[in-house]
C-alpha cells in the first residue's frame, strides 16, 4: 500500500456549480466549500459543509465529488473559532508540525455552549480523527471537541495563541458560583491537554472601582 500523505494548498481551480448541485439533501442547506484544499496522493479534495435539519457535519470530496470521509454531527450551526488572528469555523492547518494539515471546525452545541473539533488525518486507516482534548489529573474527562459556555465575538472563546496552543472562554466554579474564566490546553502526545485555568481579568474601568 502506498504511504499517503497530504499537503495544504490555495483553492487554485473554479469548483463546477454543476459538480455540488446534487450534494444538498432535502432539508439540507446549501454545501459551504472551503476555499483551501488538501492534496492526498496527489488527488485534490475539497472540505465541504452542510446543515441538515440544524445538525451540522463536514465532509471530505474528491474532485469528482466522490465522499472521501464524513463526520458525525458536530453540532447546530457554524461558530468561529480564531485562528491566526483571523475569525473562521472551519480551516485546515498544520497544527502539529508534521507537514499534514488537520481540519478545524466550529459548531454551536447549545444555547451558549460552542465546540471546536480538531480532525487529524490518520493515513494507516485512510481516515480523518478527532483529536482528544482533557484534563491533566482528570483522565475520565477527555473527549473529542473543546467547548466554550461563554459566547464571545469573533471566535474569541475559542483562541489560537499558537499552532500548538488554545484559549477557551468559560466558566470556573467557585464556592461563590460560576465566574468567567479562561481555560489553557496544551498538544502534547497527540492531544490537547488542559493544564491551567484562570479568572478572567476585570477591565481596566473595573480595576478603579
Amino acid at each position: 500500500m502506498r504511504k499517503l500523505t497530504l499537503t495544504l494548498c490555495a483553492l487554485a481551480v473554479t469548483l463546477s456549480t454543476a459538480l455540488y448541485a446534487g450534494l444538498a439533501q432535502p432539508g439540507e442547506l446549501a454545501p459551504e466549500i472551503l476555499d483551501k484544499t488538501v492534496v492526498i496522493n496527489g488527488e485534490t479534495m475539497h472540505v465541504v459543509r452542510t446543515i441538515y435539519k440544524n445538525n451540522l457535519d463536514i465532509k471530505v470530496l474528491a474532485k469528482d465529488g466522490k465522499e472521501v470521509w464524513r463526520s458525525e454531527s458536530l453540532g447546530m450551526q457554524a461558530w468561529d473559532f480564531n485562528l491566526n488572528e483571523k475569525a473562521s469555523s472551519l480551516e485546515f492547518e498544520d497544527l502539529d508540525g508534521d507537514k499534514i494539515p488537520e481540519i478545524i471546525a466550529g459548531a454551536t452545541i447549545g444555547d451558549v455552549q460552542s465546540a471546536m473539533y480538531v480532525f487529524k488525518f490518520n493515513p494507516k486507516e485512510n481516515t480523518f480523527k478527532a483529536v482528544n482534548f482533557g484534563y491533566k489529573g482528570y483522565p475520565d474527562m477527555g473527549r473529542d471537541f473543546m467547548v466554550s459556555d461563554i459566547p464571545a465575538p469573533e471566535g474569541q472563546n475559542l483562541f489560537f495563541i499558537n499552532n500548538r496552543k488554545i484559549r477557551a472562554l468559560g466558566k470556573i466554579y467557585t464556592a461563590d458560583g460560576a465566574i468567567p474564566g479562561f481555560y489553557y490546553f496544551e498538544l502534547k502526545n497527540g492531544s490537547y491537554i488542559c493544564e491551567k485555568q484562570e479568572p478572567v481579568p476585570p477591565a481596566p474601568s473595573e480595576k478603579k472601582k
